[in-house]
């Protein structure tokens, strides 16, 4: 995966630290494998290497030109975050990090409500600091 700067739009605004981030993930899913695992596995990989909470991963629903998935990833710098995307392709041996647009806002708003779903049961609900017990 490389960022191929004839590709970033005239007029795009990049947040503090959305190239940097955005490299680490690129980097930290290459050295990844989908051959010795699934593509939720190797997001869940990239995550950790980069200090970032694997949120979700799930089909997509066609609005996705060659891509079967996309899952995503919460890099809690602050109070909000940054959320970062990985998308798998319909051969489903490649992975890449699409850009902001290509995501569109329904997927960033659902990867914020998730977030919020998530600081709620830890921060505020009581059976939120509890240790699971058995496995799902």
């Amino acid at each position: 995966m490389s960022i191929d700067i004839d590709q970033v739009q005239p007029g795009h605004v990049f947040e503090a630290g959305e190239g940097v981030e955005t490299v680490e993930f690129e980097l930290a899913l290459d050295a990844t494998d989908l051959a010795e695992g699934s593509f939720e596995d190797c997001v869940r990989q990239a995550a950790e290497m980069i200090g970032g909470e694997f949120l979700f991963a799930m089909p997509t629903d066609g609005t996705f030109e060659d891509v079967s998935q996309i899952a995503a990833v919460h890099l809690a710098e602050n109070s909000r975050g940054r959320v970062l995307f990985a998308v798998l392709n319909e051969e489903g041996d490649a992975i890449r990090v699409p850009d902001r647009d290509e995501v569109g806002e329904r997927f960033y708003g659902f990867a914020r409500a998730f977030i919020g779903v998530l600081t709620r049961i830890r921060d505020e609900l009581p059976f939120g600091h509890m240790e699971p017990e058995g496995t799902a």
